[in-house]
């Protein structure tokens, strides 16, 4: 079972990959002043970036499932990177692509700032905290855990149901 795993997290790795060169080149295209008009049946930038945050978010669960909570830490925690990032820097592609070269070697965070800006969360953000929190405590780091568990609980208290947002 493990081999089988270790095969899936290589292949969602290859995945990873293409899908951020993905991202890449269509911030590329929209830099040389070309307009990026998706046809009906081609995912648009928003899924494409979405792409990029599911795979990284699945890395992240393979590893917990292992329970190789270090790794699986930071997983989630560039999941968590991603997310926030694409949704912030939006309108700025040139932004978005400087930032995904920056998560590259992205290590777990040993700070215990944990910034959220309650007012445009998603709920997909409360369960990366969440599930980081999670890997945190099982690392031994319960004061940052707990951090991310009030963060989680906040947006959850936040959001409710149906949120904009989302």
């Amino acid at each position: 079972q493990q081999d089988d795993i270790d095969n899936a997290l290589n292949q969602i790795r290859s995945a990873l990959e293409l899908a951020k060169a993905d991202v890449e080149n269509l911030i590329d295209e929209e830099e040389k002043g070309g307009i990026y008009i998706p046809s009906i049946h081609e995912p648009s930038p928003a899924e494409r970036k979405n792409a990029v945050v599911d795979l990284q978010l699945k890395i992240a669960d393979c590893l917990s499932y292992k329970e190789d909570y270090d790794l699986a830490a930071e997983a989630y925690e560039k999941a968590l990177h991603l997310h926030v990032g694409f949704r912030r820097w939006n309108r700025s592609r040139k932004s978005t692509k400087k930032y995904l070269n920056q998560l590259s070697g992205l290590p777990v965070s040993t700070s215990t700032n944990v910034e959220v800006d309650i007012s445009n969360t998603t709920s997909l953000e409360a369960a990366l905290r969440n599930s980081l929190a999670d890997c945190l405590a099982h690392i031994g780091q319960p004061e940052l855990s707990l951090k991310h568990y009030e963060a989680s609980l906040a947006i959850k208290r936040r959001i409710g149901g149906g949120h904009p947002n989302e």
